[in-house]
């Protein structure tokens, strides 16, 4: 799947063992830009599970979206 680097802006072509982006080291997913999280109420809908909005907006290693199998980005990469 192609990303956008939140930070970088740089698109990568990632796979779903991929966590960081190669160039800039920041970490990939987050969860304000996936299609399965619902902003208004900071929740995941995929897993049915909130998250604090510090991590879905600058993810950590620790972070549930980092490693993320239900991952899917709400637009696709300007490229």
């Amino acid at each position: 799947m192609k990303m956008t680097c939140p930070k970088c802006k740089q698109v990568q072509d990632v796979d779903e063992k991929t966590a960081t982006c190669p160039s800039c080291r920041n970490v990939l997913r987050r969860c304000v830009d996936c299609s399965k999280y619902d902003v208004r109420v900071s929740l995941c809908k995929a897993v049915n599970r909130p998250v604090p909005v510090a991590d879905s907006n600058y993810p950590t290693y620790a972070s549930p979206s980092t490693y993320c199998r239900e991952y899917a980005p709400a637009s696709a990469p300007a490229g």
